[in-house]
């Protein structure tokens, strides 16, 4: 199957939670919780569907070793974020170092995912 259409949905689901996350964020402390809990199990749930896609890839495919840099990369980065989430949901005072990361993240998430996907996409190309 096409990387292509292996990650729509997960690149569908990035947008949502980035619309969460900013709606959450214009409302306000304290948190609603029904848009906390949306926007944090949408991210939990496109964190999986991306997993599940990327190792239902072909066996035979050949991973660049930057993409998989890229990758880890990309995995330690959505642990930051449900990890600066969730100190953010605690304090009534968030801390700007926790909100700060917790903005920046999803930018390398998405370059890392993007190149990665890039460089398995060429690396197949190559083997043509």
């Amino acid at each position: 199957m096409n990387i292509f259409k292996l990650m729509i949905l997960p690149g569908c689901l990035f947008l949502i939670i980035l619309g969460f996350g900013l709606w959450v964020s214009k409302v306000g402390k304290p948190y609603n919780n029904v848009l906390f809990n949306i926007h944090k199990l949408i991210a939990l749930g496109a964190v999986i569907l991306t997993a599940l896609r990327i190792f239902k890839l072909d066996p035979f495919i050949t991973f660049p070793n930057l993409a998989i840099v890229l990758i880890a990369l990309a995995v330690l980065c959505a642990i930051g974020m449900f990890a600066t989430g969730a100190v953010m949901s605690i304090k009534d005072d968030v801390p700007k170092a926790a909100l700060l990361v917790h903005r920046i993240l999803p930018a390398i998430i998405f370059i890392s995912v993007s190149i990665s996907i890039y460089l398995i996409i060429s690396e197949q190309l190559k083997t043509l």
